[in-house]
């Protein structure tokens, strides 16, 4: 087992209730050679992060929020380094899902769909060991968590950036099978849709088009520095008829709504 010094309790801030964060300090627990600990060096925020703030998503409470977490390993039971490939001080990104490994979805490899599945952010204080969010200096990392080294050079606001960029991949390239040479046009161009910009690109896309509001204009500016081939204003253009044009009257071969 291998662990850096470490203090005995972790500032963390609980939701209470919708729209109630309460700074508390909680005890840190120790790991078994299964498990480890991250001490959070950024977390980004996720739009379900406001809507469980404001009780749209009905999580349990008292929990930690932020799944979205980035740092450095500050524990780490010996099979969990093993099984990671990570040892104490190394940059990780931790995936949000915890999946259980064995059900039929797990080894169908669709673990978004495990029937056992954890979420972090999700699991509240009263489940051991309680550090289930990144809203805190240290996070517990679950044995069946999945993290990813991250360069160390990497400045903290783009590494924190991984968790849209991966979800655009899996969202514009991987789900839809996205092939080199098709047609994707993205609905919507916040943090997501720019995301999948880059991994359609990066996959090949012929064409990709991204439609927007008015409001949007500076985002669809960026999507086109990003690799987009044409954007759309459907506040002043008529987007069917502007897609039919740009791609001769085929339409598109994968759409994918990320405008909510």
């Amino acid at each position: 087992m291998s662990v850096e010094t470490l203090p005995k309790r972790t500032f963390a801030m609980v939701l209470t209730a919708p729209r109630a964060l309460e700074a508390r300090e909680l005890p840190i627990p120790a790991i078994d050679a299964d498990s480890g600990l991250l001490r959070v060096e950024v977390c980004g925020i996720c739009g379900s992060d406001y809507e469980q703030f404001a009780g749209v998503l009905r999580t349990p409470v008292p929990v930690i929020p932020g799944h979205e977490p980035l740092g450095r390993i500050a524990a780490i039971g010996d099979r969990a380094a093993q099984r990671w490939g990570v040892d104490v001080g190394d940059r990780v990104a931790v995936e949000n899902m915890i999946s259980c490994r064995f059900c039929a979805a797990c080894l169908a490899g669709r673990s978004h769909l495990c029937e056992r599945r954890k979420i972090y952010s999700y699991v509240p204080l009263s489940e051991p060991p309680g550090l289930y969010g990144a809203y805190a200096q240290y996070l517990w990392l679950h044995p069946n968590s999945v993290v990813h080294r991250v360069a160390p050079e990497l400045p903290a606001p783009l590494a924190a950036m991984f968790n849209p960029l991966g979800a655009g991949f899996r969202w514009a390239v991987e789900i839809p099978e996205l092939r080199a040479g098709e047609t994707l046009v993205i609905l919507g161009p916040g943090q997501r849709g720019l995301a999948s910009v880059l991994a359609a690109r990066a996959a090949g896309a012929g064409t990709i088009i991204v439609t927007g509001l008015a409001a949007d204009a500076r985002k669809l500016q960026l999507a086109a520095e990003f690799g987009a081939s044409h954007t759309i204003d459907v506040q002043n253009e008529d987007a069917r008829r502007r897609i039919r044009e740009l791609t001769g009257g085929r339409g598109a071969d994968v759409v994918l709504d990320v405008s909510s």
